[in-house]
């Protein structure tokens, strides 16, 4: 959906224009699976899910087939993965209400943070959830493995606290459980490195609305 709209020459951001276009895309979808059930009288939804494979496959495919491809790996959300000035407020926007209306099988906001929070700021995320509408979040901070004495310590070091080896791996949630970062794909790999953890995140003072 990002790269659509780039292609379009429209900015993936919190912006009219954007969730506009995103908006017009889904619910052509969504009344066309309407309309199918009527016809058929089974169940169809519209989801947008990460698709870890296919990411990487759909911009070989699309630049196979000549196609503008901006980048290696497809972006999984409503927000561009590498992108610092989309903030965490802008991010549950994008996966609030005013975009999710067209989308009955789900979509999941993955906010990267650099930090556990506390459960004062994690509060905070929910309330800002309710406000813009987001139905389904998770907060991701990269673990610390250590390789050498197999210690695991939920914040992200460059060295194991325990041991002080820098032979030290990181994992990440995907859908559901923790995986090392070293057994994504390759792809998957180089698109993980271009991805923001949003720093301080819960400090935030602004008010949100999901408009």
């Amino acid at each position: 959906m990002a790269e659509a709209a780039e292609y379009n020459n429209i900015t993936v951001s919190n912006n009219q224009a954007y969730k506009d276009f995103v908006s017009s895309q889904l619910k052509v979808i969504y009344k066309a699976n309407q309309d199918a059930k009527k016809r058929y009288g089974y169940m169809f939804n519209t989801e947008f899910v990460p698709a870890e494979n296919l990411g990487i496959k759909n911009a070989k495919w699309d630049s196979k087939d000549g196609y503008q491809v901006n980048r290696d790996c497809y972006n999984s959300y409503f927000y561009l993965v590498e992108d610092d000035n989309t903030n965490h407020l802008d991010k549950f926007v994008l996966h609030g209400k005013e975009i999710t209306q067209y989308l009955d099988g789900g979509s999941a906001l993955h906010l990267n943070l650099d930090e556990t929070l506390s459960t004062e700021a994690y509060l905070k995320l929910f309330n800002v959830a309710a406000v813009t509408g987001c139905n389904y979040f998770c907060t991701n901070v990269k673990i610390t493995i250590c390789n050498a004495c197999e210690k695991i310590d939920k914040r992200t070091l460059t060295h194991c606290d325990a041991c002080g080896s820098d032979n030290i791996d990181h994992g990440t949630r995907v859908i559901g459980y923790l995986k090392r970062v070293t057994a994504f794909s390759q792809g998957r790999q180089k698109e993980h490195a271009l991805r923001y953890y949003h720093k301080n995140a819960p400090k935030h003072e602004q008010n949100t609305t999901a408009a």
